[in-house]
């Protein structure tokens, strides 16, 4: 036997092992060839696909390159130690040092040309697939046709390959410095007395709760500045969990004998303290793992699925027209044409004209906004209300409530209890009581409207007599059913700018294009996490099954001597599918508690619901869960069975 045919030999041996791991390695290099074999496909380079999602792909490869590299360093790390008593054994056989090291590299190697020829072929295969289904999410006139070109092939076999071996002879140093005795015992090491503090139990609760705070009352202006600290708060939270709580739950659990001494209890939770303590690593970086891939999956579905609510919720009106110069006589032209183009188009709308006046506070000449805003009166609020499906205001003499130009909370440019008002070229100041603020709009928002006041009619009545033509802006908005399919309007309105240059309005504020920019820029996103998110998930149950199945030969023991003290092949059973229940579903209700909290901060950002689409989300993984449980459980009781 050549020393090849021994490395093949053992490959072969020992697939078991390596089946999780080698079917994880081949996804992730399959996603990473189909997105290569996007980015150089003709029509991309060509600049007939639009430069951000080529941009966008490359960031997926990115992410899925270093996430490949943590993902096969951790595996390899895991089998090298696994097979410690294995390397003793060759040593003690007369195996040199250099020959014990070309031997695993020699492992890796076929076993990684197996993962990026069997990926690649894979990826080959459902890149016509890959194409098509991104041809329709983008909304392609012309589908992109089927081509792959020798750069993808050439670049997904040269980084994978470059990451195996170059992992492979970082973790040889794990070898090299043990000792033979050492390498004999590693199976054998005498487990500690678990151990926990209180004081570690109590700061993994402050974590996660001032963590779930942050996340919970968060809007779109704290975002940014919470999000680092959240992730910072929840992973410690996680991994003190794992290592101090989970004990000390356990050791409570034990002194309620009732349930404790009740059946094979006893055996299943007095293993579990040693499991969790020793797993806690891995349990946590498991539950953070499935708790990103649920959050990213549930915040792209969301967003994706919420488009046309959103939509809806910032721009009140399917279309809008706002004047620029104050000419009522040309803004009543432009009002014309755009009713005659609805009518043209056969569509029944209802809509509301509206003349706002122009006004700044004098005792804050340096701030920009309060130099541009601009008053609505409540009845004119009201009918736009009317239209947008929201609650009428009103509201007492010498008062204003400020309206908010967008559903987004946490943003205040008009605060404090009274406000100063004056129009210019006028001798006439106001000073009103700011009441309770709207947070929904009912106008659509424009580079050309202020921040806007709704005022009481009466008051609206006495400014409007000091109101000039600069002084003055015109809005109209309509409403009309199944917005999202009227694209005609948008383009004989665009077209009509073109063509003549004195017509007096804005129009770049409608629903329609708005909605198409969302689509566009959610489903790109949607079609490029998804397959990211099915890498992360598959490589926490892989995870998993590694812990399993380097736990096995110990267990195997463990059952032996249970088996002497009268345990029947039943009960055993039933102790191993509550510790394989345990390892795989405690970090996914961790997950999913964590992500809950993460759609709670998307909640406060959006205008539609996400309970919906997040709870389906959550659904469908748990249905993979189950089928990866039922398996992996079928197979850990089968080998234990084997051995009895």
């Amino acid at each position: 036997m050549t020393f090849r045919q021994f490395a093949l030999n053992n490959v072969k041996r020992s697939f078991g092992r390596y089946a999780a791991y080698f079917f994880s390695s081949t996804f992730a290099v399959t996603v990473f060839f189909m997105y290569a074999a996007f980015i150089f496909h003709p029509d991309v380079v060509n600049g007939s696909i639009r430069p951000s999602v080529r941009k966008g792909m490359v960031s997926a490869e990115v992410i899925i390159f270093l996430f490949a590299t943590f993902f096969i360093f951790y595996s390899t790390s895991s089998f090298l130690k696994l097979r410690k008593k294995e390397f003793g054994l060759l040593t003690l056989l007369g195996i040199t040092r250099s020959q014990l090291n070309k031997l695993i590299i020699l492992e890796n190697t076929i076993i990684a040309i197996l993962a990026i020829v069997t990926g690649t072929a894979f990826g080959a295969l459902f890149t016509k697939v890959f194409l098509m289904m991104f041809s329709v999410i983008l909304d392609l006139q012309s589908p992109l046709s089927y081509y792959i070109d020798w750069k993808a092939i050439a670049i997904t076999a040269s980084v994978f390959l470059t990451i195996f071996e170059i992992i492979t002879v970082m973790t040889l140093t794990t070898i090299r410095s043990k000792r033979v005795i050492d390498l004999l015992k590693a199976a054998k090491q005498p487990k500690k007395p678990p151990f926990y503090s209180i004081w570690l139990s109590i700061l993994a609760t402050v974590c996660l709760i001032i963590g779930y705070y942050l996340a919970y009352s968060s809007n779109i202006i704290q975002m940014t500045k919470r999000v680092i600290p959240i992730l910072c708060l929840v992973v410690i939270g996680t991994y003190f969990l794992y290592t101090q709580a989970s004990i000390g739950l356990l050791r409570f659990y034990k002194k309620r004998k009732r349930s404790y001494y009740r059946g094979t209890n006893l055996v299943t939770a007095a293993e579990l303290i040693y499991k969790l303590k020793d797993n806690a690593r891995i349990l946590s970086m498991v539950t953070i793992l499935t708790a990103v891939t649920f959050t990213s999956t549930g915040v792209l579905a969301n967003l994706y699925f919420g488009k046309k609510a959103e939509a809806e919720a910032r721009l009140p009106h399917a279309i809008a027209l706002v004047s620029k110069t104050g000419s009522k006589d040309l803004f009543e032209e432009t009002l014309y044409m755009l009713k005659s183009i609805l009518k043209a188009e056969h569509i029944r709308f209802a809509g509301h004209q509206a003349t706002f006046i122009c006004v700044y506070n004098p005792d804050q000449p340096n701030n920009y906004v309060m130099q541009n805003l601009l008053l609505m009166s409540v009845t004119d609020y009201n009918k736009f209300a009317d239209l947008a499906g929201q609650p009428h205001v009103s509201l007492p003499e010498n008062t204003a409530t400020f309206m908010h130009p967008t559903p987004d909370q946490g943003y205040e440019p008009i605060q404090g209890k009274q406000i100063t008002l004056s129009i210019k070229n006028s001798n006439k100041i106001v000073t009103l009581k700011l009441n309770k603020p709207i947070k929904q709009p009912v106008i659509n928002p424009s580079g050309y409207l202020g921040y806007t006041l709704v005022v009481p009619d009466p008051l609206f009545q006495e400014l409007s007599h000091f109101a000039t033509q600069e002084t003055t802006q015109y809005y109209f908005g309509a409403s009309y059913k199944n917005w999202e399919s009227k694209t005609s309007v948008i383009e004989k309105l665009n077209d009509s700018i073109k063509k003549n240059k004195n017509i007096d309005y804005n129009i770049s504020n409608n629903r329609l294009e708005f909605f198409n920019l969302m689509k566009e820029t959610f489903s790109l996103m949607l079609f490029i996490g998804f397959f990211v998110s099915i890498l992360f998930f598959l490589a926490a149950d892989s995870i998993l099954y590694f812990k399993l199945y380097n736990d096995l030969e110990q267990d195997i023991k463990q059952y032996h001597s249970l088996a002497k003290l009268g345990l029947t092949m039943k009960e055993m059973k039933q102790i191993a599918a509550k510790q394989v229940a345990i390892l795989f579903f405690i970090p996914f209700a961790i997950a999913t508690i964590h992500a809950g909290f993460a759609f709670k901060m998307l909640q406060n950002m959006v205008s539609g619901s996400v309970v919906k689409t997040s709870v389906l989300v959550i659904v469908i993984f748990l249905a993979v869960q189950l089928v990866y449980y039922f398996f992996i459980r079928s197979l850990y009781i089968k080998k234990i069975a084997k051995v009895m």
